[in-house]
């Protein structure tokens, strides 16, 4: 008997998930021989829950677009706790001293 691969709901970026859900179709060339592409369609997500705030399974940035994909959780990116924390560290730029002495 062969365990299947278990599948559970994944949140994704707009960008991830437009990069498998959208379907393009080559529609002439220009002068230089590139050919353009047309837009034919992109699939509409099921949005589970526009209010939480998730990390995208493929590429780790935030998004607050509440879609869900059911995906295997191996074959997904996530971030390390202290990789997440070290990438949301504000800076004021050059006068974070001046505001610190301001308090």
């Amino acid at each position: 008997m062969s365990a299947e691969q278990a599948l559970r709901p994944m949140a994704l970026c707009e960008l991830c998930y437009l990069d498998d859900h959208i379907l393009w179709e080559p529609e002439s060339m220009n002068e230089d021989g590139q050919i353009l592409m047309k837009l034919i369609s992109v699939d509409v997500p099921e949005k589970v829950n526009t209010e939480s705030v998730e990390t995208c399974c493929m590429c780790g940035s935030i998004t607050v677009a509440g879609i869900f994909q059911m995906m295997n959780p191996k074959e997904v990116y996530f971030l390390e706790d202290d990789e997440l924390e070290s990438n949301f560290v504000m800076s004021l730029g050059d006068d974070d001293e001046a505001f610190d002495e301001g308090f």
